[in-house]
């Protein structure tokens, strides 16, 4: 993600600006030219659809209530995501952070895919193996602490430069890199001893995982999650990635999570009526 166009970063304070004074439409370019990046982080550092739309609107209320108190001193991205980063942190612990070990047991189940035959996968759409694959990828984030999936989602997944990362975290660039550098060998040693993909030893495998989790009621075609409702990939609209322990980070990033699509939410636009309208932002904002 590209914190440092200057191009956008000027039409963002500009907008900001006209939002202040009461411009509707303005305020609502600004939310909408933000929104889809914010749910991404969301959706990965939660897991849960529903959950990241709500900790997505709650943050983006927050940077409207502080809208007026942008003083230009940074650029307005790096002052918006600063907002979001420390409302991710310092929120209440979301559902699948306390269903962690449930989720974990599923993915490491590996018993059932052992004995599971090659003929139970057939009948199996693309569409739901690549929900599987999305969702088990995205729920394995959570064997890392929240903070840990934040530094990895933006230093790695959307690969934001580390001063600007270390910038939205308020630590030094050194210390980005380091818990950066942890944080991906926690990850993939987690993952290699658990996906096929990773580590082709292991028993686990998309189209046998897809009919588990069909038949436990996780993964159903007609209601896709994770596979649905996008037009680009993660790797479209990440930075281009410079740094240490490139073996490991682009094993993971460009086989799992840059491979992700870039969604927006299914609330979107009635999230986005909604949040203009709500009557508790007029005495932030004069309207006209």
């Amino acid at each position: 993600m590209n914190l440092s166009d200057a191009r956008g970063n000027q039409d963002d304070h500009q907008l900001a600006e006209e939002a202040v004074l009461g411009n509707k439409q303005s305020l609502e370019k600004l939310i909408q030219r933000h929104y889809t990046f914010v749910y991404n982080v969301a959706l990965k550092l939660v897991v849960d659809p529903s959950d990241a739309e709500d900790i997505t609107q709650d943050a983006l209320v927050k940077v409207i209530t502080h809208l007026s108190q942008f003083k230009g001193a940074s650029s307005f991205r790096t002052w918006l995501y600063r907002i979001v980063v420390n409302h991710f942190l310092d929120m209440k612990r979301r559902k699948m952070e306390d269903v962690y070990v449930q989720f974990s047991s599923l993915v490491g189940n590996t018993t059932a895919l052992e004995n599971m035959s090659e003929e139970e996968t057939i009948g199996i759409s693309e569409e739901e193996v690549e929900e599987t694959r999305l969702m088990c990828t995205t729920g394995m984030l959570m064997c890392l602490t929240r903070e840990q999936r934040l530094i990895y989602i933006l230093g790695d997944v959307f690969e934001i430069d580390h001063t600007m990362g270390a910038e939205l975290l308020s630590i030094s660039p050194d210390n980005f890199r380091q818990r950066l550098s942890r944080t991906r060998r926690e990850l993939q040693q987690f993952i290699h001893n658990r996906c096929g993909l990773i580590n082709p030893s292991n028993p686990c495998r998309c189209p046998k995982k897809t009919r588990l989790w069909i038949d436990q009621g996780l993964v159903n075609k007609e209601k896709l999650q994770f596979n649905t409702r996008y037009t680009q990939r993660v790797k479209e609209v990440a930075n281009g990635f410079c740094d240490d322990d490139v073996k490991v980070a682009l094993e993971l990033k460009e086989k799992l999570y840059q491979n992700h699509p870039y969604q927006s939410g299914a609330r979107e636009k009635q999230f986005l009526s909604d949040l203009i309208t709500r009557p508790e932002l007029t005495k932030y904002l004069n309207w006209n």
